[in-house]
């Protein structure tokens, strides 16, 4: 038996001993890399911090202290630990664990996570109320280095000063930085210090005998302070690191091994009792104990099944994905186009742009984790003649919704915005899944709002977009391969606001309205069944086609919305104003997601089953369209 499997977590860890720490850290790290190995999810990250994860648990006592981890793809370990280790093989799977942090799944996940930057804020919410009504617990934010360059961090840290009077932790788990040795040692050496009981009672009693001398006492104290955080800051390097949050009035420890337990949990107890909010700096190493990982930390960020034994993914690709389709065809059109500017928030790789950005450095700006920024810096290239594609998860676009409406939209800016992981994304679950873009793009003014149902259509947009000055352009496609099967175009150019009927059925009574991901199953099913109905690619959602519709849709009796995506508001809604606003008796039905919760985390395959979108449930609503 394992040790692991003899322990009652998280409560058993205040009995360890050192040793056994370590070794259950060993024990932790084998089992995630098996896991993941299987099942895939976030390797590299959940590697790095196995042992500060370990220090923070037992320094603390979850849940009744309250431990607030961000994004959540470092939570691993913390899952673990928290009762649900013989949960943990189900991590990702249908109705299994979830990849990220989830309340409904255990009482020691405090707040929910999956996007970046929000633990500090979260956590300052939490330590405020605990401070209004009189209680007493640790309130600790994990955050990496780069969330907590975003700026809903620093809008956080900002305030912590001002809100909060009892004890407030910021863990900085930074997996970017390295350190030479010697400077890591002198580090250690003075965290430890800063920290060390018996320093702190005799820096206590030096300051209690200068503040007796008249006049200078107190200046002096002050000085001698400012003078030794300064000193400490310019031996080990980390001036810009420290000072700032000294500046915020929060008291910097670090930087301390993310590996070095003993230190963690030191600084751990002293941050418990400051009287000021603290920072602990840990230096991790993403992919940690995993020789993979760690040689090529950005490939095992995030990843699907994999041999462990020699880290090597098991599933092939048949065809190339959306994602690669779109990275090399903008690189094709920059060669042409030097006004051709890529922008991308913290995801260069995850959304094809490291090509563009080794080809063309200066015209690819990675702004890091602040989607916000990355929007109106579009803006201001725009402004200047410059044509930016802005490269961003369709989940993540959300975050910056007030800066599409108001710093592009409003002003009618020709910004292109390229959102991959359109549609359900599976395993990451509703965090992630990006189904709510067509709604929120298509109901601003000025925008346009497109989706191609393939690898070709996908280059033929973005050639479009490159071309257009109507003002704002949203492209949506999906995570994953192009479909295998291609149709031949009519035309290769995108035609503003321009459909195209792919099946022509003159008697039917049905026409199905399919746009993006769901027009190739909805072509394969018809093709392979024989049905008589007709099928649109209606290829722009806003502005739809409505010429071809009126053409197309004259003599039936229904219509069939089919879209990846939130129906209400989206594909379905336009089609049901449309008919609503030519006063048509057509019978509508719309296949599509529902508003009324969140889609769970799953295989791709399981979840479009779920909401009526694979070929079969496809079939039959069909099959029932064309009886009645």
């Amino acid at each position: 038996m394992t040790l692991i499997e003899k322990l009652d977590l998280p409560s058993d860890l205040k009995n360890l001993s050192l040793s056994e720490l370590y070794e259950l850290a060993g024990e932790i790290r084998s089992d995630i890399i098996k896991v993941i190995a299987k099942n895939g999810g976030h390797l590299a990250s959940n590697l790095g911090v196995v042992e500060l994860t370990l220090a923070i648990h037992a320094s603390l006592r979850s849940p009744e202290d309250k431990i607030i981890w961000d994004v959540g793809h470092q939570s691993y370990t913390h899952k673990i630990l928290t009762g649900r280790y013989k949960q943990f093989p189900t991590i990702r799977q249908y109705k299994g664990l979830s990849g990220f942090i989830k309340r409904e799944e255990s009482v020691h996940d405090i707040f929910g996570a999956g996007h970046a930057a929000t633990s500090i804020s979260a956590a300052l919410g939490i330590a405020k109320a605990r401070d209004l009504k009189g209680e007493k617990f640790a309130v600790v934010a994990v955050i990496g280095d780069s969330s907590i360059s975003s700026g809903e961090a620093f809008e956080a840290i900002n305030n912590i000063k001002t809100t909060v009077k009892g004890p407030f932790i910021i863990i900085l788990n930074d997996n970017k930085m390295s350190i030479s040795h010697p400077v890591g040692v002198l580090s250690e050496h003075i965290t430890s210090l800063r920290y060390n009981p018996f320093y702190r009672k005799a820096k206590k009693e030096v300051e209690r005998l200068l503040l007796k001398l008249p006049q200078i006492g107190k200046p002096l104290v002050k000085s001698i302070d400012k003078l030794l955080m300064r000193t400490k800051h310019l031996l080990i390097n980390y001036e810009k690191s420290g000072v700032i949050y000294e500046e915020f009035g929060i008291r910097y420890l670090g930087p301390i091994e993310a590996g070095n337990i003993p230190h963690i949990m030191g600084a751990i107890r002293y941050a418990k009792t400051a009287r000021e909010p603290v920072l602990i700096h840990v230096l991790s190493t993403k992919g940690k104990g995993y020789k993979p990982a760690e040689e090529d930390p950005t490939m095992y960020h995030g990843l699907g099944e994999f041999d462990p034994e020699t880290g090597l993914e098991l599933k092939k690709k048949i065809t190339a994905t959306y994602t690669e389709v779109f990275g090399k065809h903008l690189v094709k059109m920059a060669r042409n186009d030097e006004k051709i500017v890529a922008i991308t928030a913290a995801m260069a790789e995850g959304t094809g742009l490291s090509e563009f950005q080794s080809v063309f450095p200066e015209r690819c700006v990675d702004v890091g984790i602040a989607e916000e920024h990355a929007v109106t810096f579009a803006g201001g290239l725009a402004v200047q003649g410059f044509k930016p594609f802005v490269a961003i998860y369709s989940t993540f676009m959300q975050r910056a919704y007030d800066q599409i409406l108001h710093d592009i939209a409003l002003q009618n800016l020709p910004v292109i915005f390229c959102m991959d992981r359109a549609g359900l994304v599976g395993e990451d679950g509703p965090t992630h899944h990006g189904v709510f873009d067509y709604n929120f793009m298509r109901m601003i003014p000025n925008m346009t709002v497109m989706a191609p149902r393939d690898g070709e259509q996908l280059k033929a947009m973005l050639e479009f977009a490159a071309g257009s000055d109507r003002g704002p352009i949203a492209i949506r496609y999906p995570k994953g391969c192009v479909p295998v099967t291609q149709i031949s175009l009519k035309s290769s150019k995108i035609i503003y606001g321009k459909s195209e009927l792919l099946v022509s059925s003159p008697k039917s009574l049905v026409a199905i309205v399919a746009i993006g991901s769901m027009v190739m199953p909805a072509y394969e099913l018809i093709q392979k069944e024989k049905l008589n109905v007709k099928l649109i690619d209606a290829r722009f959602l806003k502005p739809l086609d409505k010429g071809l519709l009126k053409k197309e849709l004259s003599g039936c009796k229904h219509v069939i919305t089919l879209e990846e995506g939130v129906k209400q508001g989206g594909l379905y809604s336009a089609i049901a104003e449309w008919l609503d606003e030519q006063q048509l008796n057509i019978g509508l039905a719309g296949c599509g997601l529902d508003y009324t919760g969140f889609v769970t985390h799953g295989s791709r395959d399981i979840l479009l089953k779920n909401a009526g979108l694979d070929k079969d449930s496809l079939k039959e609503t069909i099959l029932k369209t064309l009886r009645s």
